[in-house]
C-alpha cells in the first residue's frame, strides 16, 4: 500500500471512531437536557401554588411587596403567570444532525478528512460542556426547590396556624371588607415571593 493510501486509511479509521463517539456524546447530552427539562417542569409546578396565596393580597399590598424585592426579581404577578405557562421543549441540541455537523458527505481528500476530524472533535467537546451545564442546572434546581418546599410549608404554618379555621377566619375578614392578609403578614409573603422568583429565574436560565 502506498504511503498516501495508508495515511488516508488511518485518517478514515480515526474519523470513524470519532464519529461513533460523536453520536454517543450527542445522545448523552440530549438525555441530560431531557432530565433538565423535567427538573424545570417540577420547579415551575412547585412555585405555582404561591399564587394561591398571592392572589388574596390587595393591589396595594402586592405593590408594597413588589417594591421591596431586590432588583431583577420577578413581580408576584409575573411569578404567577410565568410559572403557570406550559413549559417548552427546552433548547434544541446543536449539531443534532448530519447537515449541522458537516458529516453528510464522505470526505475524498485527506485535507477534507482532517477538517472533518477537527469539526467532530469540537462538537464532542461542546456536547460535554452542554451536558455538564445541564447537570449543574438540574442539580441546583432540585436542591433549591427542596429548600423552597420547606420555606413554603413554614410560611403556611405561620399564616394558618389553626389550619382550616385560620383560613375560615381570613375568609370572614374578606366578607367584612377587610384584607385577607394583614400588613404584618407581608414580610413572610415577601420572603416567599423572593424565593419563588429565584427559582423561576433558575428554571429559565439558558444552557448555551
Amino acid at each position: 500500500m502506498k504511503p498516501a493510501a495508508a495515511q488516508k486509511e488511518r485518517l478514515l479509521a480515526v474519523l470513524s471512531d470519532l464519529e461513533q463517539l460523536h453520536e454517543e456524546k450527542r445522545a448523552e447530552a440530549a438525555k441530560t437536557l431531557e432530565a433538565l427539562e423535567a427538573a424545570r417542569s417540577r420547579a415551575l409546578l412547585g412555585i405555582q401554588k404561591t399564587w394561591a396565596l398571592f392572589r388574596y393580597l390587595t393591589w396595594k399590598q402586592r405593590e408594597t411587596i413588589n417594591s421591596r424585592f431586590l432588583a431583577g426579581n420577578p413581580s408576584l404577578e409575573e411569578i404567577g403567570r410565568r410559572s403557570a405557562e406550559t413549559p417548552g421543549m427546552g433548547q434544541a441540541l446543536p449539531f443534532s444532525g448530519p447537515e449541522q455537523t458537516g458529516l453528510e458527505t464522505a470526505p475524498v481528500k485527506p485535507s477534507q478528512t482532517l477538517r472533518r476530524i477537527n469539526t467532530v472533535r469540537k462538537n464532542i467537546v461542546q456536547f460535554g460542556v452542554i451536558q455538564k451545564r445541564a447537570e449543574e442546572l438540574a442539580g441546583a434546581l432540585a436542591g433549591t426547590l427542596c429548600a423552597f418546599e420547606r420555606q413554603y410549608q413554614s410560611a403556611c404554618r405561620d399564616l394558618f396556624p389553626l389550619g382550616f379555621f385560620s383560613r375560615l377566619w381570613r375568609r370572614l375578614r374578606r366578607l367584612l371588607s377587610r384584607p385577607y392578609f394583614s400588613w404584618r403578614d407581608l414580610g413572610r409573603l415577601r420572603d416567599l415571593g423572593m424565593a419563588a422568583g429565584f427559582i423561576l429565574k433558575m428554571a429559565e436560565a439558558p444552557v448555551f
